[in-house]
């Protein structure tokens, strides 16, 4: 008489399973700790990089002051107060340069080609550097102010006229003849001066 052979597992159901999941943690970590290596091996290079860098720096700032030190034995004052001293010389420089490159009898002479009769000027106000003259001034009628400023626009030695505004200024009665003076036109513009190249 045979017996029949029985076949049953005594492992725990699911088994497989958790071992393909701790072999999946297993090579996570080993994964962790390679990558958590190379950056270690990397920072370690970067760190020698930033070594050399403040090194050279330090070098750089030696050789600086060794210079500064020899220039000032020689003479010569590179220190950061005379810098900026010098920067403020040559900017007073250049300013000096341009007010004595610019006429003021040429620019007046030029103004006065293009005032018509029944406008005068008050004042007369020069910006240097961007050549912008700011004149403030009155005129017998609004078609005066208009003449004026096409003269300006048409005049070689001006150009980017803008009349900034103008009020009519009311009349009032003379304290002897008990008569209403005329009433005019005040004026402020401004315009850009082109002077004329000097001639060779």
């Amino acid at each position: 008489m045979h017996l029949p052979k029985l076949h049953h597992s005594l492992a725990a159901p699911g088994l497989a399973v958790v071992r393909l999941v701790q072999w999946g943690l297993a090579t996570v970590v080993v994964s962790s700790i390679a990558v958590t290596g190379w950056l270690w091996w990397d920072s370690r290079a970067v760190e020698e990089h930033a070594v050399r860098y403040e090194m050279a720096a330090a070098r750089m700032q030696d050789a600086n002051r060794m210079f500064a030190q020899a220039s000032l034995r020689a003479g010569f004052d590179l220190s950061e107060s005379r810098r900026k001293m010098l920067a403020q010389e040559i900017s007073f420089s250049k300013r000096v340069a341009e007010q004595h490159a610019f006429s003021w009898t040429h620019m007046l002479s030029a103004l006065e080609e293009t005032v018509p009769p029944r406008v005068s000027i008050n004042s007369v106000v020069l910006a240097p550097k961007e050549a912008v003259i700011s004149l403030s001034g009155s005129a017998l009628a609004l078609a005066d102010v208009t003449a004026f400023v096409n003269a300006l626009e048409n005049h070689r030695a001006f150009r980017n006229v803008v009349l900034s505004q103008h009020r009519i200024k009311e009349s009032v009665k003379d304290g002897e003849s008990h008569t209403p003076s005329r009433p005019t036109v005040e004026f402020m513009l401004t315009v850009t001066y082109r002077p004329a190249a000097p001639s060779p």
